[in-house]
């Protein structure tokens, strides 16, 4: 049975609390996996890398495969199939960040995941509230940040500057800052919008899903480039 729309402050506020829900299960189920592959079954995990490398790029690139599945018509039309696609999406980046407590210390994991809540959440509510359109700023954001990318590979195979990395770091910080009032903002008008003319055709709990994955991925790569600006890591 689709679930009925309200469109008012508290059927939005409702879609907004599933969202973040959504995504807060994410960040726990990558959390979790990363913890107990980078820390507790360390050894194991390691042996794993070293015995079958070609596991750990297959899950490195599963995220992206599944990010065109939980696109499609079948995502868009059941929760259910939408919320198994993305908590796949987040177990896959659990096993691929388990590394990131083989090369940082703790103590800085846990200041850059709470520095990153901070920034998130005052993010979210800025793209909530504000009348401003946030379109043009998003737009500059999201094509900054494909420069960002090639900049990326370009000194991961040939500059190899951890000068070069810490700009990068502060550029995604930055980009990422700006997606994510946008994607606010964005979703909010999708759940406002979603049964207009010429809109694709949702389920209110696959909404909330696919908007929960927008967050999720703007979240997590708010904490990865504060991460890398806080440092610490053992490069060894």
């Amino acid at each position: 049975m689709e679930e009925r729309r309200v469109v008012n402050e508290t059927g939005v506020a409702g879609f907004f609390n599933r969202v973040y829900a959504t995504v807060g299960v994410g960040i726990g189920v990558t959390g979790l996996i990363s913890y107990l592959l980078g820390s507790v079954f360390q050894t194991q995990y390691l042996n794993a890398i070293n015995q079958h490398p070609v596991v750990f790029y297959v899950l490195m690139l599963l995220p992206l495969i599944l990010s065109f599945v939980i696109n499609n018509k079948a995502a868009r039309t059941n929760t259910s199939y939408a919320t198994v696609v993305y908590l796949l999406i987040t177990a896959a980046f659990g096993f691929t960040y388990a590394s990131i407590w083989l090369i940082y210390p703790t103590a800085n994991i846990t200041a850059a995941l709470f520095t990153t809540a901070i920034v998130f959440v005052s993010m979210s509510v800025f793209g909530r509230i504000t009348n401003r359109d946030l379109s043009r700023p998003g737009a500059i954001a999201g094509t900054a940040l494909w420069g960002v990318i090639l900049m990326s590979l370009a000194n991961m195979f040939f500059m190899h500057s951890s000068g070069m990395s810490l700009l990068i770091a502060y550029a995604i910080l930055v980009i990422f800052i700006i997606l994510t009032a946008w994607d606010n903002q964005a979703l909010k008008r999708m759940y406002l919008t979603a049964d207009a003319s010429g809109q694709a055709t949702y389920s209110m709990g696959a909404l909330a899903v696919q908007g929960a994955l927008m967050l999720y991925l703007d979240f997590l790569n708010l904490f990865l480039a504060i991460l890398q600006i806080f440092g610490g890591s053992d490069r060894n």
